[in-house]
């Protein structure tokens, strides 16, 4: 009977050992097969370009296939919705961008929350730029501010939609210049550029690098960058933040995966898309996208995602933003 009790005890300890050897063994031998990184917008958009530049050079560090999956549509929401869904393993991930905290304060319903993501490593962050019609009467954010003041509620716009970045990055500068511009919505991008072009509103928010060919050819022009310091590509556009100190509205791309992913997969995914960041080749690629290479530890990505919660908060708020979807 102390034989059969001796064996039992071996037995139940040599099985707690494997369970706990298991999981261990699988993060060491992670990735062990492919790896799908999620694109919550369709093929060509800035967000997957960059995702298959970074899924490309992963590709080659981790000695397994990264491959793009696009889910596009609402914004992000689909492709968030599927990672949300996904096994806690580190065999799917997201690039996601900056909606995908706004998209958590606008609209109810949704089929996830942002407590079901763990932050990976923020990739990139890319200013606006505030441009404007030439024919628009001020050539900065000074010169818009006294506008502003003295004719309240006669300066519009432009966005392509409400409760978008841009939209937010409007509103922010109302609040925090006390100004009181207009606000009008399009459905997508390029109708509010026709209309910017055409001189049927004022201004807009548009990224850097697609703001470059119409500044080239003086069909719009520069009050302001975003960021809060200048930005490389127009050393010459003053940073918005010189004249509204502490403005500070951009773009930023991150790597996610779904909340229960393994520490030690989580840290090793953020490692190498650090390393490979720092390379000379894909700081001059995501350098020519207007953006700048961050690479950041999970915890200073949370902690971002934590800001930028509070901060627009406060905007929905002030500005009385409400999207009932």
């Amino acid at each position: 009977m102390m034989k059969l009790k001796q064996y039992i005890c071996s037995g139940v300890l040599a099985l707690s050992a494997s369970l706990i050897a298991a999981p261990l063994y699988a993060e060491e031998a992670y990735p062990s097969h492919a790896i799908t990184m999620i694109v919550g917008f369709p093929p060509g958009g800035g967000t997957d370009i960059l995702a298959r530049e970074l899924g490309t050079e992963m590709s080659k560090s981790l000695g397994q296939s990264v491959v793009v999956e696009n889910r596009g549509g609402a914004n992000g929401i689909i492709g968030t919705g599927v990672l949300a869904k996904a096994a806690p393993d580190g065999y799917t991930i997201m690039m996601t961008i900056s909606s995908h905290v706004t998209n958590a304060l606008l609209y109810k319903d949704l089929p996830y929350q942002l407590s079901d993501f763990t932050p990976v490593t923020v990739v990139a962050r890319s200013p606006f730029v505030l441009l404007a019609n030439p024919q628009f009467a001020s050539n900065n954010v000074q010169e818009l501010l006294d506008l502003a003041h003295s004719k309240p509620g006669t300066i519009n716009y432009g966005s392509p939609g409400l409760g978008s970045t841009q939209h937010l990055s409007h509103e922010l500068m109302n609040l925090m210049g006390k100004i009181n511009m207009v606000h009008v919505p399009y459905r997508g991008g390029a109708p509010a550029m026709n209309d910017l072009l055409a001189n049927q509103i004022s201004m807009m928010f548009l990224t850097t690098v697609q703001s470059l060919p119409f500044l080239t050819d003086h069909r719009l022009k520069a009050l302001g960058v975003s960021s809060e310091k200048r930005v490389k590509l127009l050393p010459d556009v003053p940073a918005i933040s010189e004249t509204i100190p502490g403005y500070s509205s951009d773009v930023w791309f991150g790597v996610i995966a779904p909340t229960g992913t393994p520490e030690a997969i989580v840290g090793k995914l953020q490692k190498t898309i650090a390393e490979i960041l720092k390379t000379p080749k894909m700081q001059e690629r995501i350098n020519s996208f207007g953006a700048e290479p961050v690479g950041n530890t999970p915890e200073e990505f949370a902690a971002l995602i934590a800001g930028e919660k509070e901060k627009w908060q406060d905007v929905l708020r002030e500005a009385n933003i409400q999207i009932n979807k």
